[in-house]
């Protein structure tokens, strides 16, 4: 952890892995309650003979429910995920490199909190097609651009700092996320609370994708690795750590080692030991 904040680069990582969270959790949060009270959620525990004359919203003007909503929702950001994943992010990183590739998605992210919340609030089928594009560019585009910055950066911060990034950081950005829908508690209160934080997290994680692709450019051509001293501490700790280990085997080896197998070495020749146990010299 303490190697994140040590390097801008990894701070300007860290920001760009993890800041989409909140402003995805706001506007998801939203699109299920519009959804859910526009549809109905379409299960019931009751026998359907006995069901009731108060049909849901979604019997009476769409005849869909939440979850066949839902499901093609989900539908979708897998269609979009495979089309972009397989055709525009080979391209996108071929012919514009990776400081372009990475703004892609927070630009399509700021446009679309600013419009989710500001222009279009409360519009259904506007968040359906914007979180659609979102999350199918953010598996499909952003992460995989997240996982090229990490080529100009040593052994450790891989298997170190990236675990904090990508696991630890992003759960915590999900966890803000989820209080903010958790304090709004409708509709109106997301609205209310949640638009000023997707705005500025959307915004700021904008600035943070520019900088770290002009970073990025910078290391390749100069040839430099983030890090890199890291390296050489953990194998100095790591050698030092060996040398006190053989150190102590050989310690232990002297205590415990029988005086009559040793071996006499003189001028004359080596000493042999016979089948009593006496010692000969041999000349």
């Amino acid at each position: 952890l303490r190697m994140i904040f040590r390097y801008e680069y990894l701070k300007l990582v860290l920001a760009a892995s993890v800041l989409y969270e909140i402003a995805l959790t706001c506007m998801h949060y939203e699109l299920n309650l519009i959804g859910l009270d526009r549809f109905g959620v379409g299960i019931s525990i009751v026998d359907e003979s006995e069901h009731s004359t108060t049909s849901t919203k979604s019997d009476s003007e769409e005849g869909i429910t939440y979850i066949q909503f839902m499901g093609w929702y989900g539908q979708t950001v897998n269609i979009l995920s495979l089309f972009l994943s397989f055709y525009a992010f080979p391209r996108l990183i071929k012919n514009y490199g990776l400081s372009t590739t990475i703004r892609i998605f927070p630009t399509v992210l700021l446009l679309v909190t600013i419009f989710a919340f500001v222009m279009f609030p409360r519009n259904l089928y506007f968040l359906f097609i914007s979180l659609s594009i979102c999350k199918a560019l953010t598996y499909s585009v952003h992460d995989p651009s997240e996982e090229v910055l990490y080529m100009p950066t040593s052994d450790a911060v891989k298997f170190k700092a990236k675990f904090w990034i990508d696991v630890v950081g992003q759960r915590i950005a999900k966890a803000i996320g989820s209080v903010i829908n958790n304090y709004a508690g409708s509709v109106d209160g997301i609205l209310k609370y949640g638009s000023l934080p997707s705005i500025v997290t959307a915004l700021i994680l904008w600035l943070a994708c520019y900088q770290v692709g002009m970073q990025f450019d910078g290391l390749i051509k100069s040839g430099d690795v983030v890090g890199v001293g890291e390296d050489e501490a953990a194998s100095e700790c790591n050698e030092l750590e060996m040398s006190e280990q053989i150190g102590c085997d050989s310690d232990d080896s002297d205590l415990f080692r029988d005086p009559e197998e040793d071996v006499v070495l003189t001028k004359f020749g080596k000493a042999n030991r016979s089948q009593s146990g006496s010692e000969h010299i041999l000349l």
